[in-house]
């Protein structure tokens, strides 16, 4: 399910303001406190905002795992300008393994121009999507995390291991400035370790507003890997990794 244009607008204001009160949102939206209410509570439902007495703020808890869902609804457009800048790295007969990120989902469209390819992922999503846009397709089997279509434990872990692809897509839930990458979810972030250590190709798929930040679980430096892709230019960042916009 998506957000309104006024509920996209409600998080953009709360974005740059931190907070606002039900009656200055009701003021700069022209609509009832009532309303303004009933769009905090779905916005608070899909964990985009915290509410709060008389007012809501932006959801800034990164120890915490966003569900897959309010993931797939945030930052679509930046999402898919990621996956455009990194289907450059694609070639025929690729196989090519994304792991359960809803960014590395979006390179699904790109991977089926290309001929005789071959995917895995632990997105069981993913897979059934791969699978619509006739990709052979494997999905790493597994146990769901945190009840969602993503796969990790002892079954995923010791499939990737024996798997040895050409090109990994993944992503995370931060980079902090000096350019390490965290997640708050360790089944996740292990499988993602066995991942980088068999592909000949790592590519980390990063939305810039996720730069600056840490989480939980340290993962990979952006120095051990191949190419970061963002959907702009972060002049912070400091790297001799290969970088596209």
């Amino acid at each position: 399910m998506s957000i309104t244009k006024r509920q996209e607008q409600i998080l953009a204001l709360l974005e740059e303001q931190g907070f606002a009160s039900v009656e200055r949102l009701s003021e700069l939206m022209y609509t009832s406190p009532s309303s303004i209410r009933r769009d905090l509570t779905r916005l608070q439902n899909l964990y985009l905002i915290r509410r709060t007495h008389g007012g809501a703020s932006i959801f800034k808890e990164l120890n915490h795992a966003v569900p897959l869902n309010s993931r797939m609804e945030k930052n679509i457009v930046e999402k898919r300008k990621i996956a455009k800048n990194a289907s450059v790295l694609l070639r025929d007969g690729q196989t090519v393994m994304l792991d359960g990120s809803t960014t590395a989902g979006f390179m699904v469209p790109h991977i089926a121009k290309h001929k005789d390819m071959v995917l895995f992922t632990n997105n069981m999503q993913t897979a059934i999507n791969a699978v619509n846009y006739g990709i052979k397709t494997h999905c790493i089997g597994g146990t769901s995390v945190n009840r969602s279509v993503v796969l990790a434990g002892e079954q995923a872990y010791s499939t990737v291991v024996n798997i040895y692809p050409d090109i990994l897509f993944f992503s995370s839930q931060c980079i902090d400035r000096e350019g390490y990458i965290y997640d708050p979810i360790l089944e996740e972030n292990h499988i993602r370790e066995l991942m980088l250590k068999n592909a000949a190709c790592s590519v980390f798929l990063c939305d810039a507003e996720k730069f600056g930040q840490r989480s939980l679980y340290r993962l990979t430096s952006v120095d051990d890997i191949d190419v970061c892709v963002f959907d702009r230019q972060i002049s912070e960042l400091h790297t001799k990794t290969k970088i596209i916009y």
